[in-house]
């Protein structure tokens, strides 16, 4: 495709936006990149810095030959380190010249000043983004939709519902709706930290059937207790990366709600964003 493909970094950056609209985009935000050899930047990273603004700086350090533009959505957590980070490992030399980095701001407000702002950055960007040849606008949020149903119906596991979602996103291309296959066991969820593979979910699989994944890429939005209660909860998991310092907070809410609905409550503790088979001992407890 050539110098088309627009990349977007940020947990939850809106791919059904009408700026988007028929763009070829490709979400970085989950895709992992190993440190290169010799790195120059890793030196510079602090150790507590998020796992997914550490991969993408690595991934700027490899280059993204394909890419003409990306674009860092502020509201995502890390984004504005992964921003600040990149631009000035760029003016220090340390980073490779690459495609030009586009903040984009959202006030999230229904007020006049936050409509008024959040319309400002969206003129600023798609002046921006003007080069970038636009084709048919493709419908992300029915394959999504569909993919939730059947993963709330226990009609596809847990990890090949991951799989697909990450694979959306990273491919630009609408989710796989493909049927999968029935499910069994207690009926799970899984909450905390965002992870960037299926290995949790398929460690969960082996023991119930994961109907709600709250970590997922394009997880399901809503009322926490409502969606416990319409998903028949048997059992909520929960997990955050060692450098968490966002999604932790809401661990003992969670663990409120949980006992007031009869809902067992197992805290597997830290978890990198990328975890392995050897993060994962046993079964649940």
């Amino acid at each position: 495709m050539g110098e088309q493909v627009l990349a977007l970094f940020g947990h939850g950056v809106p791919l059904d936006h009408p700026l988007l609209a028929g763009l070829a985009v490709r979400d970085l935000t989950r895709v992992f990149t190993p440190e290169p050899e010799a790195s120059r930047i890793a030196p510079m990273l602090e150790p507590f810095l998020d796992p997914f603004v550490r991969s993408f700086l690595f991934a700027l350090e490899r280059g993204l030959p394909n890419v003409a533009a990306v674009v860092i959505w502020r509201q995502g957590p890390g984004a504005l380190h992964a921003y600040r980070y990149a631009q000035e490992l760029r003016r220090l030399g340390l980073l490779p010249d690459g495609p030009p980095l586009l903040l984009w701001n959202t006030a999230r407000g229904d007020s006049e000043a936050a409509r008024t702002f959040d319309a400002a950055q969206v003129a600023r960007l798609k002046e921006a983004l003007t080069g970038l040849p636009r084709g048919a606008v493709l419908d992300r949020f029915g394959p999504l939709a569909a993919l939730e149903q059947l993963q709330s119906e226990g009609q596809i596991s847990g990890a090949e519902a991951q799989r697909r979602r990450l694979d959306a996103r990273a491919s630009g291309h609408a989710v796989d709706t493909a049927q999968g296959g029935p499910t069994n066991g207690p009926r799970l969820a899984l909450a905390g930290a965002p992870l960037g593979n299926a290995v949790l979910q398929e460690w969960l699989d082996r023991q119930g059937a994961l109907v709600l994944d709250l970590t997922g890429i394009d997880a399901p939005e809503g009322d926490l207790e409502t969606l416990l209660r319409e998903r028949r909860i048997e059992h909520l998991v929960w997990q955050v990366d060692p450098h968490d310092d966002l999604h932790g907070w809401r661990r003992p809410g969670v663990a409120r709600l949980c006992e007031a609905l009869g809902i067992r409550f197992t805290d597997l503790g830290f978890l990198p964003a990328w975890p392995q088979p050897s993060d994962l001992a046993g079964d649940l407890r």
